[in-house]
C-alpha cells in the first residue's frame, strides 16, 4: 500500500485546469462532453469514456480498464490519470490498483463527494452480488487535483451528496466549519480543501480502516444497506444521512444516549432535508429487507460492528438482530 500517499502535500488546489502531461486517461464520459476544452491538447494522451454510477461499479467495466491499458503498454511506473467523481474513482483505483500489482495512480475528483470524501484515504471498490464495494483495496493516488471548477456544472442534486459526507465531519469534529446547505454554491476552495485534509489526517493515523478511521463510517452501514435495497435508487449521500439518522435512533433506543443528546444529533442531521421518495423507502421498506446487507458490511466481526452514538461520544459498538 502507498501509504507514503496519505498525507496533505498529496492534496492540490488547482485553479485552472492543467491537461496531463503523461501516461494514459480514464475519464467520466460526461466530463468529455462537458468540457471539450480541457481536453484539446496538441499532444492528446490515449483516453478511455467510462461509465459513472454505481451499476457501473463492475467487474465487466473493470475489465475494460485492463484492456485498455494494455493495449497502451501500460507498466508499474506509468501514470493513470483519473478525472470523474465517487464511483469513477473508485471503479478505476481499483483497476489501477490491481492492474500489474498497481500503477501510479493521479486523481481529479469532478464532484463534491469525491473531492471531500470518495478520493482521499485510498480505498477503492466494486459493486459485486448486489453488495456495495463488495471487491476492494486499499492503494491511495500519489496525488489528488482538486478543481473547484468542475463543480459548476454539478446538478443540485449531486451537490447535496457531498454536502452529507461534510455534515458527518462536522459531527465529528465541531471545528470544521459546515457551510450554509441553502445556498448550495458557491463554496470556496479553501472550505473544500479543509474537509479533504481533515479527512486524509484520519486515514493517515489508521491507513488500513482498524481503529480511528472507523469512525468515518459513521452511518455507512445502514445508509449502504439503503442504497443496496433500494438498487441504488437512493443516492449515496441521502442513504448517508438517513444511516446516520437510523443509529441515532437505535442508540436512543438501546438507551446508549439519553434524550437530550438524541435530539441534539437529530436537530443537526435535520440541516439536510433527505428526498420525499428516499423517506418513502425509508417508510414502506421493512428492516428485514436490509439486515442481508448489513449481514455483510465488511466491518462485521462476530455480531454487526455499528458506529453509534454513545454517552462518550461516537464508538464502533457491537450489535445483533434477529
Amino acid at each position: 500500500m502507498n501509504t507514503e500517499y496519505l498525507n496533505e502535500d498529496c492534496l492540490e488546489l488547482a485553479a485552472e485546469f492543467q491537461y496531463p502531461s503523461s501516461g494514459v486517461i480514464l475519464c467520466d464520459a460526461k466530463l468529455l462532453k462537458l468540457y471539450p476544452e480541457y481536453f484539446s491538447s496538441e499532444k492528446p494522451l490515449p483516453t478511455l469514456a467510462l461509465r459513472a454510477g454505481e451499476r457501473s461499479k463492475n467487474l465487466n467495466q473493470c475489465l475494460k480498464i485492463y484492456e485498455f491499458l494494455s493495449e497502451h503498454g501500460i507498466g508499474r511506473q506509468d501514470a493513470v490519470q483519473v478525472l470523474g467523481g465517487g464511483t469513477i474513482c473508485d471503479l478505476a483505483a481499483y483497476a489501477v490498483s490491481t492492474f500489474k500489482r498497481g500503477c501510479r495512480l493521479i486523481l481529479y475528483p469532478s464532484t463534491l463527494l469525491a473531492m471531500v470524501d470518495a478520493a482521499i484515504g485510498g480505498k477503492t471498490g466494486l459493486n459485486h452480488l448486489g453488495f456495495k464495494n463488495y471487491l476492494g483495496s486499499f492503494y491511495p493516488a500519489e496525488k489528488i487535483i482538486l478543481h473547484s471548477s468542475f463543480l459548476e456544472s454539478l446538478p443540485k442534486a449531486e451537490l447535496r451528496q457531498g454536502y452529507a459526507e461534510m455534515l458527518k465531519y462536522s459531527l465529528l469534529d465541531e471545528d470544521l466549519p459546515l457551510p450554509e446547505f441553502d445556498s448550495m454554491m458557491p463554496i470556496r476552495d479553501e472550505t473544500i480543501l479543509r474537509f479533504a485534509r481533515y479527512k486524509m489526517q484520519i486515514c493517515a493515523i489508521d491507513p488500513y480502516d482498524r481503529k480511528e478511521r472507523l469512525l468515518l463510517n459513521f452511518g455507512h452501514s445502514f445508509g449502504h444497506a439503503l442504497e443496496a435495497a433500494s438498487q441504488n435508487k437512493i443516492k449515496h449521500g441521502d442513504a448517508i444521512v438517513m444511516g446516520m439518522i437510523i443509529a441515532c435512533n437505535y442508540s436512543y433506543q438501546e438507551e446508549l444516549i439519553d434524550e437530550e443528546d438524541w435530539l441534539y444529533y437529530l436537530e443537526w442531521l435535520g440541516q439536510y432535508e433527505v428526498t420525499a421518495s428516499a423517506l418513502r423507502f425509508l417508510e414502506e421498506t421493512p428492516f428485514e429487507n436490509m439486515l442481508p446487507f448489513l449481514r455483510q458490511d465488511k466491518k462485521n466481526s462476530q455480531g454487526l460492528s455499528l458506529i453509534l452514538p454513545t454517552e462518550d461520544g461516537i464508538k464502533v459498538m457491537e450489535a445483533k438482530f434477529r
